[in-house]
């Protein structure tokens, strides 16, 4: 009925944060910050009790009991561990109860560029008619890079030839490589070896680089006519 109020209130939830993350290979003197618990039902006058248990509880992050401040004591690798699952807790320290529902946030361990790009598939041999056109595929390259795809360009990877050219050439994105110049005759040259290098962070400086090798022949086409040499036929007369 209108003014009359439901029997079932909705509860607000006391606890505060916001989504946690830890930076990956933390290398510092002191343990790493990753942030506060705090519920709203504590008043700073030390009666609030918070625990931390879940993964990597006592492990791998600490929490101060009396202020809820979480710290990483070891050092994190993200590819190892995208990121870990914990629950909070805040008891009042006299009656030992908990002052609100036990609840589960998520740290995320932040990426930073500690992986080259690998071509898992290479050294590569290919091969290609003699006297093709150029841009005729030769074949494509991939190289693949453990950082996260998400996060900035660190995963972001960029294709170029160290050596090759100028016979070859490469697609910057795909890793497609086609021939560069018309006319590479079999009968002059007929082996190609060819350096590849993917780079991360989208080719900028301070990538991280793999290399890998394409060994590239030319295969025949008929190209030489065969010639039939002239003889000379004397006839007596």
């Amino acid at each position: 009925m209108p003014g009359r109020r439901s029997s079932a209130q909705r509860v607000k939830r006391g606890w505060v944060w916001n989504q946690f993350f830890v930076l990956e290979e933390y290398m510092g003197s002191e343990p790493q910050y990753v942030g506060k618990l705090h519920s709203d039902l504590d008043k700073g006058v030390g009666t609030v009790k918070y625990t931390l248990s879940g993964d990597g509880a006592g492990t791998v992050f600490t929490i101060d009991e009396t202020t809820g401040d979480i710290h990483a004591i070891r050092s994190l690798d993200r590819e190892e561990k995208p990121f870990y699952t914990l629950r909070a807790q805040a008891v009042d320290i006299d009656t030992k109860k908990p002052l609100e529902p036990e609840s589960e946030f998520i740290i995320k361990v932040q990426d930073i560029n500690d992986n080259e790009p690998k071509f898992l598939d290479g050294p590569y041999v290919a091969s290609v008619p003699e006297m093709s056109p150029v841009g005729a595929y030769v074949l494509q390259v991939k190289a693949t890079d453990a950082d996260d795809p998400t996060y900035g360009n660190s995963a972001r990877v960029v294709y170029s030839i160290l050596q090759g050219q100028p016979y070859f050439s490469i697609d910057p994105k795909t890793g497609v490589i086609r021939t560069a110049l018309p006319n590479m005759d079999r009968e002059v040259k007929e082996q190609y070896q060819v350096l590849i290098q993917a780079k991360d962070m989208g080719g900028q400086l301070g990538g991280l680089a793999g290399t890998t090798t394409v060994n590239i022949t030319l295969t025949d086409v008929n190209d030489n006519p065969p010639r039939f040499p002239k003889i000379m036929h004397m006839m007596n007369g």
